[in-house]
């Protein structure tokens, strides 16, 4: 009698465990689902920089874009180091521009964390290692205001909603609005009066070489997938430990999360002007 009740205590601990583990998992997956927009944002601009960056070099060779390189690389390298000192690593060194024909290397960082602190370590890692395409769009949007602001003046940068990942025919409705709001930014950065105002070739020196350099390096990337899959399991154990963790982020985090959109929406957009540019002069 003891070893059944004991029994059916056991089995039913079992699918507590279960259902916390479950409960755990689908929470994770909805927390990831809350960056959604903005990794998108991000794959967009990494493929078109990635374009445009091979379309230069095959057309100018190395050297050739070094000019773009020392305006974006500074931006990419600072990047970096802004947000390595807000995850409290320390940067042991930092080189802002120095090409090196033989590595290819334009600039770096090096920084150093306590490897006890899994914050440092799964968190701060793998944000300094994608810091370029916020940093670099925060640059781009503040260059657009001050040079450009018909760019993203009106209704010009696409609006996401927290409803848009629960309602399919909303989230269509956003993917037409972005087709639709960039053929008017393209209609506006290559009006031909643009020609006439200096401010425009400024700006397009500029915004080039820094969304030439939005993208993580190939070292970047490395130092991202390293430390992954420890930034997925410290979301699984804050939703296994914290059942309401994804509904806390959408409360309170998820409002400032949209604002990143607008940045990364404008950095995507000039990056497809930079690969648009890149291919006249590949055809030249």
């Amino acid at each position: 009698m003891v070893i059944r009740v004991s029994g059916f205590i056991i089995s039913l601990y079992d699918m507590i465990i279960i259902h916390y583990l479950q409960s755990a998992l689908i929470n994770s997956f909805k927390t990831i689902l809350l960056f959604l927009p903005i990794v998108a944002s991000c794959i967009v601009i990494e493929i078109l920089s990635g374009f445009a960056n091979r379309r230069f070099a095959r057309r100018f060779g190395w050297c050739g874009v070094l000019p773009w390189a020392l305006v974006g690389t500074p931006v990419h390298e600072l990047s970096h180091a802004v947000v390595a000192l807000l995850t409290g690593h320390r940067i042991q060194e930092l080189v802002l521009f120095r090409p090196n024909l033989f590595t290819g290397e334009l600039g770096h960082i090096k920084h150093s964390w306590n490897e006890r602190n899994p914050f440092h370590k799964y968190i701060g890692n793998p944000l300094i290692a994608i810091a370029p395409f916020f940093g670099g769009s925060l640059i781009l949007f503040l260059l657009t205001k001050l040079l450009m602001p018909q760019l993203i003046g009106g209704d010009t940068l696409p609006i996401l909603s927290t409803n848009i990942l629960r309602d399919v025919s909303q989230f269509k409705t956003f993917l037409n609005t972005i087709l639709e709001r960039t053929a008017i930014m393209l209609k506006i950065f290559f009006n031909w009066r643009n020609l006439l105002s200096i401010k425009f070739y400024i700006y397009v020196i500029f915004a080039l070489g820094i969304s030439l350099h939005l993208s993580p390096s190939r070292q970047d990337f490395v130092h991202f997938w390293s430390y992954i899959s420890g930034l997925l399991f410290t979301i699984f154990l804050l939703n296994l430990i914290f059942p309401n963790f994804v509904g806390f982020l959408e409360l309170h985090f998820f409002s400032y999360l949209l604002k990143l959109h607008p940045l990364l929406s404008l950095a995507a957009f000039l990056s497809l002007v930079t690969a648009l540019i890149s291919l006249a002069f590949f055809f030249v």
